[in-house]
């Protein structure tokens, strides 16, 4: 049997795993750079929507939880699978509301909970290109959401001095401990609700360029 089929570590993982998450990300001097109008966004706190490659997941939305702590919590979509069972109690043990969808099961009635979310007040964060990929491939959910919740969605990046890439099908990256960090923010991008068809085609074509510019920025950003 496989260590996290183990009710012990279905137990006590998560808790482990935020812990450890907790700990070393202290370790790490993490500062928040990008675009002016998004940076005014996030000092305002307006409901905005987060969203990343998967590979750069875990910091921007850890951070971002620390950015908006005077704010009601931030909502995330997690896969209904067993990994992504085991991220959101990582997640809710953080602080954070979980909503369980995804492209194959539940994701468009979760994303209509995440909207009712926005509408309280909420801010959220979803991965741009899901659980399962294709990498650096935004998704439809991304600016569906955003036009439903008519909040504007904020692409980050993160760049780490020293880090681990994963062999991984998103080449996912774990910055070392004590290794600067910074989070890249990307001009906000607004999803009007009379988008439809071609156009929300246009809006997720959008994103992903800037997505992408983002992440090859992070990759440069300590060797330029």
């Amino acid at each position: 049997m496989k260590l996290r089929q183990t009710p012990l570590f279905r137990r006590w993982g998560p808790t482990l795993a935020r812990l450890l998450v907790q700990g070393y990300l202290r370790t790490c001097p993490t500062r928040l750079t990008g675009d002016p109008v998004t940076l005014e966004l996030m000092k305002a706190g307006r409901p905005v929507l987060f969203t990343s490659w998967h590979c750069h997941l875990l910091l921007p939305l850890t951070f971002a939880r620390f950015y908006y702590a005077h704010r009601p919590p931030l909502v995330l979509m997690a896969s209904p699978s067993r990994d992504g069972e085991f991220i959101s109690d990582v997640a809710r043990g953080l602080n954070f509301l979980v909503v369980s969808g995804s492209r194959r099961k539940g994701g468009v009635q979760a994303l209509r909970t995440i909207t009712q979310y926005f509408h309280n007040g909420h801010s959220g964060g979803i991965v741009a290109d899901g659980s399962r990929g294709p990498a650096r491939v935004v998704q439809k959910g991304v600016v569906f959401l955003a036009r439903e919740a008519r909040a504007p969605i904020i692409p980050l990046a993160v760049a780490a001095r020293r880090k681990i890439v994963f062999n991984s099908w998103d080449r996912f990256e774990l910055p070392w401990p004590l290794s600067p960090i910074v989070i890249l923010a990307g001009a906000p991008i607004w999803v009007q609700p009379q988008e439809r068809g071609p156009s929300l085609e246009g809006r997720r074509l959008e994103l992903e360029a800037r997505l992408n510019a983002l992440y090859l920025q992070s990759q440069r950003f300590f060797t330029s």
